[in-house]
This record gives C-alpha cells, structure tokens and sequence, in this order.
C-alpha cells in the first residue's frame, strides 16, 4: 500500500505506524530466564573440575571436598572426623556384608539425597 490510498483502520486493522516492523521483534527482551534452584547451582559447582596443587591433577569438586575431609580426618580434627563417620555409618561401609563397589555407591548417592543433596551419578 501507499501512502496515499487510505488504510482501513479497526478490528484486526492497526494503524500502520503502529504495527510492528519488519525484522523486528515484538518481544525484544525475550521471556526472562528461569532462575537457577540451589540443587542445580550445587550440582554445578560439584562437578566443576579443580587442579590439585602437589599433581597437578584435574578432579571434580566433590571429590576434591571428600580427599579435603579425609585429610582434616587424619590431622585430627574432631567435627571432620564426626561428620566423616556419619557419611560412612549412613552410607552403610561398616556392614557386614561384603564388598559391593556399586551397592556402596548406591547407599552413598542415598545418604547425600536424605540429607537434602541431589547428586546424578552416571557410574
């Protein structure tokens, strides 16, 4: 159309100033993004791979954190060694049933979870 022929302006007719023009988005800021819960920024964080400073080995957060506790543990320290004694009662290692890698995998993923943690294992 030109702009000396009338346009029909009404129902499903907007003036042409008003429409929205070509390339150009009616939206532009977009839907906003959904905000990250806590299990997932943990997840992220754990996972996150960190360099050891004697090896210079690259290992992932959380297993970072565990070799930490163990060495706290070691050293002495009475609440590391409190709170390592509950992963291992709550993880069950001190049955007797026999050695079972993936049975103690599967009571460790199951302890982190009553406590709150959400943690996927792709063993």
């Amino acid at each position: 159309m030109s702009d000396q022929t009338e346009h029909p302006v009404g129902y499903m007719c907007p003036p042409v100033k008003t429409q929205f023009k070509k390339g150009k988005s009616g939206n532009p800021k977009g839907r906003p993004k959904k905000k990250e819960d806590i299990y997932k920024l943990l997840q992220r964080v754990l996972k996150r791979k960190v360099t050891l400073k004697d090896s210079g080995q690259k290992i992932p957060m959380s297993e970072a954190l565990i070799r930490k506790l163990k060495d706290l543990a070691l050293s002495g320290d009475r609440r590391a060694m409190k709170l390592q004694r509950r992963f291992l009662d709550e993880a069950g290692v001190h049955d007797a049933e026999p050695y079972d890698p993936e049975a103690v995998t599967q009571r460790v993923l199951k302890a982190f979870e009553n406590m709150g943690m959400k943690v996927d294992y792709d063993g």
